[in-house]
């Protein structure tokens, strides 16, 4: 059974669902003038910090499962049958309006409802907390975890977040949490582009970045500028000569020392931050490794920066079977007698509700099932690939490339987080270098059998991705 001894101290809390799922929610708990109920189930998401709930199911009231008289309350047979569908691994969720807007407290009706009613049985059967949220008038949410203390007692934990995972990624916050709708003098430009409130979103988003080269080591000093107050970055690799050209921050005796890329970054963005507080957590792993996916499981939204097939397809899977949406884009630069054929440069964000990389046509199969194998680290298979897969070995993302990419990405970024399409855009984006134009495609679902869109929701162990060759480094370790 899941106890308060399964945490630490700085374990953070989260509830996350999908569109759909908040849509189903909304529509029953719509009454403005009586509040209603509603059970669900969830999956747990564990990453490094940060313990999510994730809702998976609403399971609706039949007749005689609840009463309503301005407030509600539900009836043993409702609770009974919710338990009985709570499967191995699954737990349950005890769900509420209230009249009000905003992130709500609690009643001592509630309060005795969850610790004292529901909080026993439910952890009793499941072995895991139950799960509280309720919902204000304006679709804001609040979100609570009751956790064993001992053996008659359980104590409340509030959520950091509770977020809604779809074409827009919404969040409403814990009132407490550190950043504020403060004035803030650095970022008196940014804020009369979108508001405090707007800032505020992008301030309290937790964001991580994938890969620290040429287009993240850019994306995570844009980030650090614009305001936002905790960033992870995860690389396993140091600088070398050759990345001077093309990487933000990076000097010669970074080459000369070998230095992590993402101990430059964050070098780097410590003295470029405008948030009044703020953390970054640089872990010199690699993603397919239980710490660098841990790591990532702790973060709101993902950039993307790796150009490796398989590190995509693991952030791709990743994005739907926990729903942390993800941003990603490439460059392709063709050459020929070292002048340039044509140069594009693609953006789009991947994630429940929105098309995945492979239905996007951004990410292929074949691709990953080369970089699963390693034949894109052998010289001779390398030398015998055709012309379509130059992309996969190419350096020639230069910098004034990286830096038109790495704004897109965090343009799209914002559009995410505030439904502001005015500066996100609508959907998948290429742009052609020549003539100078943008293709624009409005947002799509997966087709209909896409293994990535069937994760939705899951939360699949990602430790699955790890290679057999850094599974065989960690048991050595």
């Amino acid at each position: 059974m899941t106890t308060i001894s399964d945490f630490t101290s700085d374990t953070e809390f989260s509830v996350v669902f999908t569109e759909s799922i908040d849509a189903e929610l909304s529509n029953h708990l719509k009454d403005p003038d009586e509040e209603d109920l509603v059970f669900a189930l969830w999956v747990p998401s564990k990453g490094s910090k940060r313990f999510t709930a994730i809702i998976t199911k609403v399971i609706l009231p039949e007749e005689g499962d609840r009463n309503r008289h301005g407030n509600a309350s539900f009836n043993s047979q409702y609770v009974h049958r919710v338990l009985g569908l709570a499967t191995e691994g699954v737990g349950i969720a005890f769900i509420h309006s209230h009249i009000g807007p905003g992130w709500q407290g609690m009643s001592d009706d509630d309060i005795h409802a969850e610790q004292v009613v529901l909080a026993g049985p439910v952890a009793g059967w499941t072995g895991l907390p139950l799960v509280g949220l309720t919902r204000g008038t304006d679709g804001s949410w609040s979100a609570r975890f009751w956790l064993k203390e001992d053996t008659r007692n359980y104590k409340r934990f509030w959520a950091d977040t509770v977020r809604i995972a779809g074409k827009r990624l919404r969040t409403t916050f814990h009132p407490n949490l550190l950043y504020t709708k403060k004035h803030n003098e650095s970022q008196v430009a940014t804020q009369s582009v979108w508001g405090k409130e707007n800032q505020s979103i992008i301030a309290n988003t937790h964001v991580g970045i994938v890969g620290l080269g040429s287009v993240g080591s850019i994306v995570a000093e844009c980030l650090s500028r614009i305001g936002v107050s905790k960033l992870t970055l995860i690389d396993h690799e140091k600088i070398e000569t050759r990345n001077l050209d093309r990487t933000l921050g990076a000097t010669i005796e970074d080459a000369k020392n070998h230095t992590p890329k993402v101990k430059v970054s964050e070098r780097l963005i410590q003295t470029t931050h405008t948030s009044e507080k703020f953390h970054a957590n640089p872990l010199e792993k690699n993603l397919l490794s239980e710490e660098g996916l841990k790591a990532a499981l702790d973060c709101d939204v993902i950039f993307s920066c790796v150009d490796r097939p398989y590190p995509r397809h693991t952030l791709n899977a990743l994005s739907y079977s926990h729903l942390i949406p993800v941003v990603d884009g490439g460059i392709i630069a063709k050459t020929m007698n070292d002048l340039p054929v044509h140069v594009d440069w693609r953006i789009h964000t991947v994630g429940p509700e929105r098309q995945c990389l492979v239905c996007l046509g951004a990410l292929k199969q074949e691709e990953i099932s080369l970089d699963r194998e390693g034949k894109l680290d052998d010289p001779t298979y390398i030398k015998n690939l055709n012309g379509a897969f130059d992309h996969l070995i190419s350096r020639q993302n230069v910098i004034a490339f990286s830096m038109s990419l790495a704004a897109h990405e965090v343009l799209q970024f914002i559009g995410l987080v505030t439904g502001l399409t005015r500066i996100g855009g609508i959907g998948s984006q290429m742009y052609h270098a020549y003539p100078g134009c943008m293709e624009v495609k409005d947002l799509a679902k997966c087709m209909p059998n896409c293994g990535y869109h069937k994760l939705t929701s899951s939360a699949t162990d990602m430790r699955v991705n790890i290679p057999d060759n850094q599974k065989a480094k960690m048991n050595k370790q």
